[in-house]
């Protein structure tokens, strides 16, 4: 008797939901594909697992398919059990990870990324995504995607991060603007009219708000911007003003038509970290990447952030020994 745990995985995808449709949509397989692959575990079994009603409404398991449904699900929660196995026996980053990263920091970090874990990890399976912020945090706990990179802070229990990069914000105006005559700024000396921001979804708009003390306008911001590289358009032709963080300089002010000003000292910024799901067997895949991405902090012209001291071991009797012993 042959079947596959593509079968069994959709067989449970039915008998959760009680309904075709819905099942596929959450096993990402069209509605025909998913009848037809439990229609041969069916032939395979010799019986009908559901109980189909006229048209599409909900299904019920069947005899047959009540008998089948802890198997099934016992199947599914050793096969896990043995990919978590293959993963611990594995060097990091040498098989599969799905990255996300949000659109303020993928088009600057991913042309030195990429060839960097390329060149120290050829066995990386790589799949990248760049998605807006909530999305990556829900994608993460969602088990859609194995890490993120993201700026802090990261407002949820269930994810672990790690900080790798400080990112300096800097102001960008046109190189006509005579608003700021010389720096460094301060940042209330920030014209809130003639603040440039990109749209609602971006963490970069908040933080600018946050940084020019503006968290809570008293008045709609109506200038604003899908991508960084309309942002910069806008503030180029003499629109306004916005801020700029220094990982994005290079390639936003590459033909130098930007004027930049720096903030004075302590200058704000943006702390980047790499994230993934507490408790994950992604989790050393993430560290290694965390460490990747930290080693391009030279490259890409921002703050490296050191990583985490390991946590002290406890005082136990053991250990007092040692250090006893050593005194």
């Amino acid at each position: 008797m042959n079947f596959t745990l593509r079968q069994i995985t959709y067989f449970l995808a039915v008998a959760r939901l009680g309904h075709f449709g819905r099942a596929a949509e959450t096993v990402h397989v069209s509605q025909p594909g998913l009848s037809s692959q439990i229609a041969q575990l069916e032939a395979r079994l010799g019986g009908a697992l559901f109980e189909r009603g006229a048209g599409a409404g909900p299904v019920r398991l069947t005899a047959l398919g009540e008998r089948l449904l802890p198997v099934a699900q016992e199947l599914i929660d050793t096969a896990k059990r043995l990919e978590a196995l293959a993963r611990a026996g594995r060097l990091p980053l040498s098989g599969r990870l799905r990255l996300a990263i949000i659109p303020t920091v993928a088009p600057y970090l991913i042309p030195h990324l990429v060839p960097a874990l390329r060149a120290g990890h050829p066995m990386l399976d790589l799949e990248l995504h760049e998605i807006a912020t909530d999305e990556v945090v829900s994608g993460v706990l969602g088990h859609r995607f194995d890490a993120g990179i993201m700026a802090l802070p990261v407002n949820e229990p269930g994810i672990e991060a790690e900080p790798v990069l400080r990112d300096a914000f800097l102001v960008a105006l046109s190189g006509r603007d005579t608003t700021l005559l010389s720096g460094p700024a301060r940042p209330e000396s920030i014209e809130a009219d003639r603040l440039l921001l990109l749209a609602d979804g971006h963490c970069l708009r908040d933080q600018a708000l946050e940084v020019c003390g503006l968290r809570s306008p008293r008045r709609k911001l109506n200038l604003e911007a899908a991508s960084m590289a309309t942002l910069m358009g806008m503030v180029a032709s003499g629109m306004g003003m916005t801020l700029i963080p220094r990982l994005a300089l290079a390639d936003e002010n590459r033909d130098g038509r930007l004027r930049i000003v720096p903030f004075t000292e302590p200058a704000p910024s943006r702390d980047l970290a790499v994230v993934w799901r507490r408790n994950a067997e992604a989790g050393a895949d993430a560290r290694a990447l965390a460490q990747a991405v930290r080693e391009l902090a030279p490259v890409l012209g921002v703050e490296p952030i050191p990583r985490p001291a390991p946590d002290p071991l406890p005082d136990t009797p053991v250990r007092k020994r040692i250090s006893a012993g050593r005194s």
